[in-house]
Formats: structure tokens, C-alpha cells, sequence
């Protein structure tokens, strides 16, 4: 596996949409969210799928990276959230994009609806990968089946 660990800092929305391009569906347990209000930051601690990756094949099976990262987002006002219990430190949450909406605001949205929104002065924030990958054999599906 080839793997170089990322460092993305992020200061406009086309940075920011590379950081939500590498985050997409990475697994957050929801004790690795902080918000300190002192300091307007906002962290997390995510395992990552690497997308960038290619995987590696064993025994006719492929293995897939995942590696755990932090995000930090400064000027941070106030942090909002829908359909979290942050109390619940056990539950992960699976994150499905980050985008900046034009009042201000950053959005974490995750699969099941839920979401933090994050008020903030200005758009900075950066990524980096903080430990080795380790193999997973699965990969993240997104069917495109609706129930009825």
C-alpha cells in the first residue's frame, strides 16, 4: 500500500471541499468531539477511510486503510447539533460530506440526518492524519436502491 499521510489546511470553500473529499465516510466516535468555547475550536478525532489508497489483495481477498485523524476548525462561535446525543461517547457516527453554507456556517452531516453546524467568524480549519493506517476489509457502500 502506498500511503502518505495528509496535512490540508483549509481557508475557502474549494479547500474545504478536498477536506470533506477525504473525510467522506470516515467513522467518528462521538467521545473524539470537543468544542472549546475559550479558544473558538472545534476538534474531532475521525478513523478515515483512505480513499487514496489502493487495496491490497491477500488470500483473494482485498483489504482496504483506514487511519485516524484530527480536524480543528477555529473561529468558532457556536456549535449547534440535530439528531446527536454527545453524551453517548460509545456511539460512532458516520460522516457524509462537510460544506460551507454562504451565512457563515460549516456543516457536518452525517448518515441518519444528523448534523453539527458550526457558526463561525471565518473559514479555517485543517486535517491531518495523526497515526499509521490499518487494514479494514470493508468498504463504505452507498446504495442507490430506494425502500419503499
Amino acid at each position: 500500500m502506498s500511503y502518505t499521510p495528509l496535512r490540508i489546511l483549509a481557508e475557502d470553500q474549494d479547500d474545504l471541499q478536498i477536506i470533506a473529499a477525504c473525510l467522506q465516510d470516515a467513522l467518528i466516535p462521538l467521545s473524539g468531539i470537543e468544542y472549546d468555547a475559550d479558544k473558538k475550536q472545534f476538534n474531532l478525532v475521525a478513523n478515515r477511510f483512505c480513499w487514496e489508497c489502493e487495496p491490497e489483495k491477500l488470500d483473494d481477498s482485498s483489504y482496504y486503510a483506514r487511519v485516524a485523524a484530527g480536524l480543528a476548525f477555529h473561529h468558532v462561535n457556536e456549535v449547534q447539533k440535530r439528531g446527536l446525543d454527545l453524551e453517548n461517547k460509545n456511539e460512532l457516527v458516520n460522516l457524509l460530506t462537510i460544506h460551507n453554507a454562504e451565512n457563515g456556517c460549516i456543516h457536518l452531516v452525517f448518515s441518519g440526518g444528523s448534523e453539527i453546524k458550526l457558526e463561525v467568524d471565518k473559514l479555517c480549519c485543517h486535517l491531518k492524519d495523526v497515526d499509521e493506517p490499518y487494514p479494514t476489509p470493508h468498504i463504505p457502500n452507498h446504495s442507490t436502491e430506494i425502500h419503499k
